[in-house]
């Protein structure tokens, strides 16, 4: 199990040793390359969230009176809120801190790909 936690590691890790390989490396671009990954990464997260909490409504919805598959629906949607619930707080509090350190009144968008051309 350990073996394959560190693997996973480090196939998460492969891309910002490649990117560093082609440019010179500095902290603005490492933390550069890490702000691109995480704003690709967030939306999936909250997307996947969003599906868990939707597949338990379904399961709810389908479980005909089976108090058996009641519960397990109810479990899943406790658990995709309070993953959905994490998510949107931790971006929340990252904002406050940037906005304490910086001072800056205006708060930047959701992370995510930037959608502005497509609209």
């Amino acid at each position: 199990m350990l073996q394959q936690i560190s693997l996973i590691t480090i196939y998460f890790f492969i891309p910002f040793f490649t990117y560093a390989a082609e440019e010179s490396i500095t902290i603005t671009a490492i933390f550069n390359r890490l702000t691109q990954v995480l704003n690709l990464l967030i939306p999936f997260l909250v997307l996947l969230a969003t599906v868990v909490f939707l597949f338990g409504v379904l399961n709810y919805i389908t479980a005909g009176g089976d108090e058996k598959k009641l519960k397990e629906a109810k479990s899943v949607i406790l658990w995709g809120i309070i993953a959905l619930a994490i998510m949107l707080t931790a971006w929340g509090f990252v904002e406050i801190v940037i906005d304490f350190i910086f001072g800056n009144e205006t708060l930047p968008p959701l992370p995510g790909p930037d959608l502005a051309p497509f609209l």
